[in-house]
């Protein structure tokens, strides 16, 4: 399948794509005026303590002080069990200094909000400092691959006493790469371990990635074939980055520049796919369509067989409507960036093989999917429920704004988009 990521930049933002059998699965934005914080570690210093919510305010010395609820207040696992929590106020005192990393930007009048359990991502391990323990990803199923990555990290001199997640994209690769990736973070650790112990003020310490180097750590790999920039800067920029990863070197050679921006966006249907994820209406191949509405509480999506001929074998036409949506409805998730609770209502079939046959569907297209999810089964009245980890703003949010006349559901693309 071929694949390849498109950087597309505008007079304020750049567009990066992630385009699979020509088709725009992803989509990030990456906007100089709105940096995110998120992943960001500061030295805090606790300026109130709220024991009827179990939180607490955090100041980071950048003016709007942090959130940080109780459940974050914990560095390394959190109590479990039947015995009773220990309270927030036992464990923070107003004045007190403390590192936390950040997990969401701030919103209107709420500030970001915060986690003191910090952890530090590579391109094929997570760091997590304060744990014990090594989680190997669910989707590494083969037991055999299990025990070699196990023995790999327990094999790693200085990572004694650190806890690790090993992400999917972990599996099959050398020893000496997954080596290298963790080293990386052990040096990065001990070098915030430094700032925590010096730093006594409110301070930034430790700063994320850029949206352009995330996307390339988390998402680029061998079975990509191209990496497609329009801008000299970025791709120079781009080119450092790869530099500084080792693992990554094999890619370097991959980077191709396109001089005309608009060729760029042309050539792959950048706009127009750009458009259609933000359409209500999603056709499908056989005539059928999607109607997927963002709410706040969820998403609700509807599969109708719209065009679709009703003669010959209807509950053949009926499955295949389905097959195509759920197949459509795992693109589109990544597509929009859609997060938190999806209700499907899938066109009702007769039977539990062709009820399973569209579960296995939806489910292989989840898989594909870095954020992590959980799809139940239908329902008695033929629903499908997806709850989707976010990973940030929905598409919808970043490049749309309310229609000012009809305050409803109506939206117009904004600049950002072009």
């Amino acid at each position: 399948m071929p694949k390849q990521i498109l950087f597309s930049v505008r007079h304020d933002h750049t567009l990066i794509g992630l385009f699979e059998d020509e088709k725009l699965v992803e989509l990030f934005l990456d906007r100089p005026d709105q940096e995110s914080s998120v992943g960001n570690i500061y030295i805090g210093k606790v300026t109130k303590i709220l024991e009827n919510i179990q939180s607490a305010f955090v100041d980071l010395g950048i003016g709007k002080d942090g959130f940080l609820p109780g459940d974050d207040a914990f560095t390394g696992d959190r109590p479990r069990g039947r015995g009773k929590k220990p309270t927030i106020q036992s464990r923070l005192k107003n004045g007190q200094t403390i590192a936390v990393q950040v997990q969401k930007d701030e919103i209107a009048d709420k500030g970001k909000k915060l986690s003191m359990d910090l952890s530090l991502p590579g391109r094929y391990l997570v760091l997590m400092p304060y744990h014990k323990k090594t989680n190997i990803s669910k989707r590494i199923s083969d037991k055999d691959e299990r025990k070699r990555l196990q023995e790999i990290l327990e094999g790693i001199k200085g990572s004694e006493g650190l806890g690790w997640i090993v992400r999917t994209s972990s599996e099959g690769v050398v020893k000496k790469e997954l080596e290298r990736d963790a080293r990386d973070l052990i040096k990065k650790w001990q070098s915030i371990q430094k700032e925590i112990d010096r730093c006594k003020k409110p301070t930034l310490i430790h700063t994320e990635l850029t949206p352009i180097e995330q996307v390339l750590r988390d998402h680029y790999s061998k079975d990509f074939n191209a990496i497609l920039v329009d801008n000299l800067r970025v791709k120079q920029h781009i080119d450092r980055f790869i530099r500084s990863l080792s693992p990554m070197r094999f890619i370097q050679r991959k980077v191709t520049e396109y001089l005309e921006p608009d060729r760029l966006m042309e050539r792959y249907g950048f706009r127009r796919e750009l458009q259609k994820a933000l359409d209500r209406r999603v056709w499908l191949k056989s005539g059928g369509y999607l109607i997927i509405e963002e709410a706040e509480t969820l998403t609700a999506i509807d599969v109708n067989t719209g065009k679709t001929t009703k003669s010959g074998d209807q509950q053949k036409t009926l499955r295949q409507t389905n097959i195509e949506a759920a197949e459509e409805i795992a693109r589109q998730l990544r597509l929009r960036s859609i997060g938190g609770i999806i209700v499907i209502d899938f066109i009702d079939m007769k039977t539990k093989r062709d009820n399973n046959q569209v579960m296995q569907i939806l489910q292989k297209g989840l898989n594909a999917d870095k954020a992590a999810s959980d799809v139940t089964t239908f329902s008695e009245i033929g629903l499908v429920q997806i709850t989707r980890q976010r990973t940030g703003e929905s598409l919808a949010l970043l490049l749309s704004e309310e229609c000012p006349h009809c305050k409803g559901s109506g939206r117009i693309l904004t600049h950002h988009s072009d």
